[in-house]
């Protein structure tokens, strides 16, 4: 991809990590046999901090992706129903 943003794929791989590390803690959490109450606070703590990074990679998706397959020459009703499909993927 030729319009990507270092910088935002910096941030996104960090976002990530910070999620990699909140999944570690629910592992330590249920060995230690935590409260369920703060293991699902985790887990929705976790399922936000994804929902937050997919928003951002729709946004490059819709930014970088699609201007760089438009600028390659696809046709641009194959580009926007495929930019459709995976954001509806998103509230599935």
């Amino acid at each position: 991809m030729k319009n990507v943003d270092p910088e935002e794929t910096k941030m996104i791989l960090t976002r990530l990590k910070t999620v990699q590390g909140h999944i570690s803690g629910v592992e330590r959490m249920l060995t230690e046999e935590k409260k369920c109450e703060e293991i699902f606070l985790q887990l929705v703590a976790i399922r936000s901090a994804i929902h937050k990074i997919s928003v951002i990679v729709a946004q490059r998706y819709a930014h970088t992706c699609m201007t760089d397959a438009i600028e390659e020459g696809e046709d641009l009703q194959a580009v926007m129903n495929r930019a459709i499909e995976a954001l509806l993927k998103l509230n599935q």
